[in-house]
């Protein structure tokens, strides 16, 4: 449709993979920040063959120190992850495929065009730190079906330009600062540098002393008022 978009590569990817591990994730996802990677752990049900504890984790790396895990032997992937879990789980062991996504954020100039609008990920393709992208996604389907639907009901073009444009308007109003927002966070989180240690620390002193700024971010994070 010749839409450009901008885009920015990280330079990192994420490896994706479910593992079992021994012990129990307590139904509990979370994310770590720690120094040259971020961890992120997604809880499952237990492995149906053999019970155990079982997780889809996610380990985002510089690109080029990804491809080697992607083949290693299960036993020592499992030996490796263990160990950038830092033993938390216990001996962890793979439990899927093991796939490489690389991290590319990309927001089109324009969401629409004659008879014709983005939505989904086409609409806006973000780093996964603050897991709000799919959301954004969905918001952007169910907006643009209200659209479709209250035109159809009036009897109206589907496709009109001023409807399009209403959309497109709504959805950029709505996903366009949590974009920014989560490119700084990306940043802040993913740089070694001192002044970025000291301002991750601060930030995190920040958010957890101050209960007003913790909702405010958890807000805006989710969507609620």
């Amino acid at each position: 449709m010749g839409i450009a978009a901008d885009q920015h590569d990280f330079g990192r990817s994420m490896l994706v993979c479910c593992m079992n591990h021994e012990k129990p994730h307590q139904h509990t996802a979370w994310e770590w920040f720690d120094h040259g990677q971020t961890l992120a752990l997604l809880p499952m049900n237990d492995d149906p063959a053999s019970g155990a504890p079982r997780a889809s984790v996610v380990l985002t790396l510089p690109t080029p120190a990804i491809e080697p895990l992607l083949t290693l032997e299960p036993p020592a992937f499992g030996r490796e992850m263990t160990r950038r879990f830092a033993g938390r789980l216990g001996p962890m062991s793979l439990a899927s495929t093991r796939h490489a996504y690389p991290l590319v954020a990309v927001y089109p100039q324009r969401l629409v065009g004659p008879r014709f609008a983005c939505v989904g990920d086409a609409a806006l393709g973000m780093h996964p730190v603050t897991a709000h992208g799919f959301n954004l996604g969905l918001l952007g389907v169910e907006r643009l079906a209200a659209r479709v639907r209250a035109a159809q009901t009036a009897g109206r073009d589907i496709a009109a330009p001023q409807d399009l444009a209403a959309y497109e308007r709504e959805q950029r109003q709505a996903s366009r600062p949590i974009y920014l927002a989560t490119q700084l966070i990306a940043r802040l989180y993913t740089q070694e540098s001192p002044p970025a240690r000291l301002l991750r620390g601060l930030a995190l002193r920040l958010g957890q002393h101050c209960p007003p700024f913790k909702r405010a971010v958890a807000a805006a994070l989710t969507g609620a008022h």
